[in-house]
């Protein structure tokens, strides 16, 4: 049976106003009355869509680090795949909502299983797209088979957040162009051993 369009409007329009709550102002600020008092929904039709506010964060959460379904680029070579993927990468942190709640994210998984949940989520399909790379250049005989690819895939997706969101420092051309040849450098000097 379709779902009725009234209700998929409602909730994207709740949605949408809990995702901008969240990025101005906080996930603390993410309540049934807030979003009320910023689309006109009533509160009894948002508690019947998310019974409480962590539920209705929560949904916030996963629509916003749910990024679009973008293949890797594996045609090679391995530093060129890389650097797009990086790139991509780079420019959600820098320009997109994820980039502005991500510290939100990891600060309530450490205490809320679905906000866990999401970010091993969002972390489980980036490190996929890393490892399709990897794969890929193992195919192509840029690097041997013994490479510590979960290492690699570590250091390529964990360098970016911890550079944005812990050291609170930029993520530019430079910089990924640098962590990139770090990553390739790394790889070759594995290979083989």
């Amino acid at each position: 049976m379709k779902e009725d369009p009234r209700l998929i409007a409602t909730r994207q329009a709740a949605l949408d106003a809990a995702q901008r709550i969240l990025v101005d102002e906080g996930v603390l600020h993410v309540t049934h009355g807030a979003v009320s008092k910023a689309t006109g929904i009533s509160r009894s039709t948002l508690y019947r869509h998310w019974p409480d506010a962590r539920c209705l964060r929560d949904a916030a959460f996963r629509r916003i680090a749910t990024p679009p379904n973008i293949p890797p680029k594996t045609d090679g070579p391995m530093r060129s795949d890389l650097r797009w993927l990086l790139g991509v990468l780079m420019g959600a942190l820098n320009d997109t909502p994820w980039g502005q709640i991500a510290p939100q994210v990891v600060a309530a998984a450490s205490t809320d299983e679905e906000a866990r949940l999401v970010i091993t989520e969002f972390m489980k399909d980036r490190f996929a797209s890393v490892e399709a790379v990897f794969a890929a250049a193992i195919g192509r005989g840029e690097i041997t088979d013994d490479v510590p690819v979960d290492q690699l895939i570590e250091l390529a997706v964990a360098a970016p957040y911890f550079r944005k969101l812990i050291r609170h420092e930029a993520l530019d051309e430079d910089w990924l162009d640098r962590h990139v040849d770090l990553l390739c450098s790394y790889a070759k000097t594995n290979s083989g051993r």
